[in-house]
């Protein structure tokens, strides 16, 4: 058995068998519980914690690249723009009817937005004005920066139309469009309990965006299923030929990281009578603040596949009889690690609806 082997098992008191004959083990109570601890570390270190969290994702810059096209004339997202499978192998090509209208804004979705500096990153390179919708549990975190936000980021366009006018007609203004400005829909939303409680579908856009994203988010949902529940949605929120950005935090990959999440998860599970934990469950802390914990799940390759899996598979008809509705159809655009001193901390999922 290698050290990290040893560290989960170590840490949540279970084996790899015991985790794969029980997928989905946590009770409901078990599942709030852990959720509580989440959100309220959250709530008491929004500060700090944001104070740490300022500077954009390498992986947000490799992602941006395989969605976009190098030209940014044509809009948001072009048609032909070249993704990659991976980020070292065959090329593939977005439908021609994937062009956005460069006069129309970006609709964004940011699931588990924290203090929304995912939208400053976007909103320096798309050449739109964003229309985003943020859904997080900490409003502390998001709150302080919406004003901010949209008075940073105007964005002065040209319609298709505008383009083609004359330089007479730009010269005396007519021919420019208004400064247009990134626009925040924040939205309070406890999504583990949205998803308890089955309301999670119904608090989310439908068919409607570009850009559906979720970072730093799938470590804290507590089970297989709300993991791939989350997917679902994410997929459900765009519109044909809209794309799923979701990351996957890989903290054992660092040996700090995984011996203080092996020590820090013993002496939460006894101090909050936990029961055991599932392979790759642990509870972390936060610099030096005591008594404050965070669920964290390190999500492995062979998860990442199964999830995939999950999702293309037909829901089980409902308790009423009614049928259960499709599987979306999506493709895997790419997949790929970045972050961290040695960029393997993040593993990042590019998915598009068909």
């Amino acid at each position: 058995m290698s050290i990290a082997d040893e560290q989960r098992v170590s840490a949540s008191g279970a084996t790899t068998a015991q985790s794969a004959s029980q997928p989905d083990a946590y009770s409901p109570h078990v599942i709030r519980k852990l959720n509580d601890l989440t959100s309220d570390f959250y709530a008491r270190e929004a500060a700090s914690f944001s104070a740490t969290r300022q500077a954009p994702w390498h992986g947000w810059e490799k992602a941006w690249e395989l969605i976009t096209a190098p030209d940014a004339a044509q809009g948001p997202f072009l048609s032909h723009a070249a993704v990659r499978d991976s980020l070292s192998s065959r090329a593939a090509r977005i439908p021609d009817d994937y062009a956005s209208n460069s006069k129309d804004s970006l609709a964004v979705l940011d699931l588990g937005c924290g203090n929304l500096r995912f939208e400053r990153f976007l909103a320096e390179r798309a050449n739109a004005p964003l229309r985003v919708t943020a859904l997080d549990n900490c409003p502390d975190l998001a709150s302080p920066e919406i004003g901010a936000l949209s008075a940073a980021f105007p964005h002065s366009l040209r319609s298709s139309s505008a383009a083609s006018k004359t330089k007479e007609e730009d010269a005396s203004g007519q021919g420019a469009n208004p400064p247009e400005k990134t626009i925040v829909d924040l939205r309070a939303l406890d999504i583990v309990e949205s998803l308890l409680d089955s309301t999670f579908a119904d608090r989310l856009p439908r068919n409607s965006h570009d850009l559906a994203v979720a970072f730093g988010l799938m470590h804290h949902l507590p089970t297989f299923a709300l993991r791939a529940r989350v997917l679902e949605g994410l997929l459900g929120s765009l519109r044909p030929g809209g794309f799923a950005v979701v990351s996957f935090w890989q903290f054992l990959n660092d040996p700090r990281l995984a011996a203080k999440a092996a020590t820090v998860t013993a002496e939460g599970r006894a101090a909050h009578c936990l029961p055991t934990f599932q392979e790759n469950d642990f509870l972390l802390g936060w610099q030096h603040a005591e008594g404050v914990y965070r669920f964290c799940h390190h999500t492995p390759e062979d998860e990442i596949d199964a999830l995939l899996a999950a999702i293309r598979e037909p829901s089980a008809p409902s308790t009423s009889g009614c049928a259960p509705p499709a599987p979306l159809p999506f493709r895997e655009i790419a997949r790929f690690s970045a972050d961290g001193k040695l960029g393997n901390l993040n593993r990042y999922l590019i998915l598009q609806r068909l």
